[in-house]
Order: C-alpha cells, then sequence, then structure tokens
C-alpha cells in the first residue's frame, strides 16, 4: 500500500512538471512573479526601516530640505545629511514644470536633474495634483517597471529558444533595491531600452523610437543602445547619400527628444554649461582609475568577522565582473545583434570610466551600474545552447542571487 501510494504521488509530480514548465513559460507569468517578490521587499522596507511611511522612500535631507515648505506628511528620511536622488525626482514629480531652483521646500542641485523628467512626470499625471499620492505613485511605477524588465528579459530568452523564467535574471541585480527602495528612475529607463531594443530586433520602428525617445528623457545613459544603432547605421546612410529610413527613428527621435529637453532646460535655467555635462567632472574620470583604488582600499577593508560594508562592495563587484566577463566571453558566438554587442562593450567602459563617487560609495550600491548586467544578460541568453547551456547559463545567472539578498536584507533594516 506504502509503494503504491509512492508511485501515484511519483505519477502526479511527473503530470504537474509539464504544466508548471508550460505555464511559467510566458512573459507576462514571469512579470508577475517579479512583481510579487519585487512587492514583498517594499512592504518589508515599508513596515521596518519606513515605520509604515511611504514618504520616507524618496530620501530626503537636511541639506537640500526645508522642513516648513514640504507637503503635508512628507518625512524627512536621512536627518543631518544630503539624502539621495529620489529626492530630486520627487520635487519634480509635485509639479514637472516648475523648473525654479528651490520649490515645495526642496532645492536642486543639479541642472541635469530637470532634464531626467520621465520618471517623475509619470507620478504626477497619475497623482492628478494630489501631492499626497505622489510618493505611492514613485514607488508603484518602479515596481512595474520591474515587472516589465522581467516580463521583456523573457521575450528575450524566448526569442533565443530558452525558457521564460530566464528573465527572472534581469530584475537580479543588487543595485535595483536602492531604485525600488529610493524612488530612483533605474526600472522605468532600463525597461524602456529593454523594449526598444526587442522592437527594434522585430522591425517595430516605432514602438522602438518611442521607447529609446522616452527613456532617453528618464535617464539618459539607456541612450547607449540607440548610440549603437546610429553607429552601425550611419555609414551605410553616408555611402547612399539618402534620406534615413525607418529603421533610423530608432536613433533619430530619441537623439531629437533628448536635444529637446536639453535645450528646454538651458534656456529656462538661463546660461551655464548644457546640463547633460554639469556632472561630468564627479561621474566620470580617467578609466579604471577609481575602479582600482576603490576596490584596493575595499580589499583593506575586509572585515572578516561579520558581513560588512566593503564586503558587501567586494560582493557586489565580484557579481558584476563573473556577468561582464561572461558577456566578454560570448560576445562573438552569440546571435544577439551586432548593435547590443557594441553597446555592451561601451557600457562596460563607461562603468570602468565611473569616479570614486560611484565606485568608492557604500550608499549606491552600484546602482549605476545597471546597463552593462542588463546587455551581458541579453548576450547570453541569445548564445546557442552548445556553447552555454541551461546548466552553465545557471551558473552565472546564480552568482547575482548572493549581492542582492544581502542588499535587500540590509535596506530592509537600514537607509
Amino acid at each position: 500500500m506504502q509503494l503504491t501510494s509512492s508511485t501515484g504521488a511519483l505519477d502526479a509530480s511527473r503530470h504537474r512538471w509539464p504544466f508548471i514548465r508550460s505555464a511559467t513559460d510566458q512573459p507576462p507569468v514571469v512579470g508577475l512573479i517579479a512583481l510579487l517578490a519585487w512587492l514583498g521587499f517594499v512592504l518589508a522596507r515599508w513596515q521596518i526601516w519606513a515605520r509604515g511611511n511611504i514618504s520616507r522612500f524618496v530620501l530626503l535631507g537636511t541639506t537640500f530640505t526645508n522642513r516648513r515648505y514640504l507637503p503635508s506628511g512628507m518625512v524627512i528620511g536621512d536627518p543631518n545629511a544630503k539624502g539621495y536622488d529620489g529626492q530630486f525626482y520627487y520635487r519634480l514629480a509635485v509639479n514637472p514644470f516648475n523648473w525654479h531652483r528651490t520649490a515645495y521646500g526642496i532645492t536642486m542641485d543639479q541642472k541635469y536633474r530637470y532634464t531626467r523628467i520621465g520618471y517623475p512626470i509619470l507620478a504626477w499625471l497619475g497623482s492628478f495634483g494630489q501631492h499626497e499620492w505622489v510618493p505611492v505613485l514613485l514607488v508603484a511605477i518602479n515596481l512595474v517597471g520591474v515587472a516589465v524588465l522581467a516580463a521583456l528579459g523573457a521575450m528575450f530568452a524566448r526569442d533565443a529558444g530558452r525558457h521564460a523564467l530566464w528573465g527572472l535574471a534581469f530584475v537580479a541585480f543588487f543595485g535595483l533595491v536602492i531604485s525600488v527602495g529610493r524612488d530612483t528612475a533605474e526600472p522605468l529607463a532600463e525597461a524602456c531600452m529593454l523594449g526598444g531594443l526587442l522592437a527594434y530586433r522585430h522591425g517595430r520602428w516605432l514602438w522602438s523610437a518611442a521607447a529609446f525617445g522616452y527613456g532617453g528623457i528618464t535617464r539618459e545613459t539607456i541612450l547607449l543602445a540607440p548610440a549603437a544603432i546610429a553607429v552601425l547605421r550611419l555609414p551605410g546612410l553616408v555611402r547612399r547619400k539618402g534620406w534615413p529610413a525607418r529603421a533610423d527613428l530608432a536613433w533619430l527621435v530619441p537623439g531629437l527628444a533628448f536635444g529637446a529637453v536639453q535645450l528646454a532646460a538651458k534656456l529656462s535655467l538661463r546660461g551655464g554649461a548644457w546640463p547633460v555635462v554639469t556632472d561630468w567632472d564627479r561621474n566620470l574620470t580617467t578609466p579604471f582609475t577609481a575602479m582600482v583604488d576603490a576596490l584596493r582600499q575595499a580589499g583593506a577593508r575586509v572585515d572578516t568577522g561579520h558581513l560588512g560594508l566593503y564586503d558587501i562592495t567586494l560582493l557586489e563587484s565580484v557579481t558584476l565582473g563573473i556577468l561582464v566577463v561572461a558577456g566578454l566571453a560570448v560576445l562573438f558566438v552569440t546571435t544577439a545583434p551586432v548593435h547590443e554587442r557594441v553597446a555592451f562593450v561601451v557600457a562596460v567602459v563607461m562603468v570602468c570610466a565611473l569616479s570614486n563617487q560611484i565606485w568608492g560609495s557604500v550608499f549606491g550600491d552600484g546602482r549605476s551600474m545597471i546597463e552593462p548586467y542588463l546587455f551581458a544578460l541579453v548576450l547570453l541568453v541569445a548564445t546557442p545552447k552548445r556553447y552555454l547551456n541551461a546548466y552553465s547559463l545557471g551558473l552565472v545567472v546564480a552568482g547575482a542571487v548572493p549581492a542582492l539578498y544581502v542588499v535587500a536584507r540590509r535596506r530592509i533594516l537600514y537607509m
């Protein structure tokens, strides 16, 4: 009787597995799984660190904030300090058309903040002018952005004949913890980037142009993707001496949209450098110098007694390094289009040129380094299985899990 029962359970399990595999091999299902997982993080951070006040996600700091003029219900999340980038997205989400340097109790620190308008304008539209809704919408948009990222990652995987659940790897980046937990624009911007790449692959030029265009005014670093397309298309245009084709909309429209926002900011803010270059000296330096220096300092401060800040920094660097090396290893065997490979290489070079302000930070958890991670995954899932089977790909992707867990756990408890 026992044997019969065990055999029946085994048979039932065998029947269930194909159903589960088939049911989860759908991009919307993968997006839903990602949404629920990241919602769990948000709820934990909201209840434990934010103590039930969602406005703390904005992470207002006293350096750029005057408490007396803040909209009702807003709480300082970083007392006696500068706060974080989310406070500037929040400031624009309250009213994206008010470009005064100080408004609603918040003073903008750099001109380029005004040009990253895509994320805050969505929150403003959704709030219908109700300021108390803005902090909730900023979080909600990021949750939707993460879900879309996973669904798009699943589509990239399906394009290559792989299971859609590989799309979850696209939202396993440790830096997304900061984006979702502090109201910054990466989930929306990167979803636009992946959407633009996927649309371009399938010849949907208008959708590609729209996605890249909106992504470019959300976070300009995603313009690496349409720029790579332009690099490959321009020589042909010059040789033919003809008008751009519909495929060229994918890089022309984002360039025009980005230029229009830059011009509007330059004219409205009256004088000085173009917004896009105002922070270059702080964010970029000679390639590898800041990276090597930061890694050397972190290595010297490793704490073998417990997992300290610099131990986490090294774990993040190793995680990103594994994905980058894997992406470089498949560069010439992947079936990903050439422009995606070019964008990946340029993204890697740019990360190596980031300044000590980013490489040396233990507060930002590498959220600025998301593009090479995503591009590496795009190349990896598109690599034929004879070069990279499911087991090997799983080993590479699994390397992201420890860093994601450690960073998420820390940010549930602390800023």
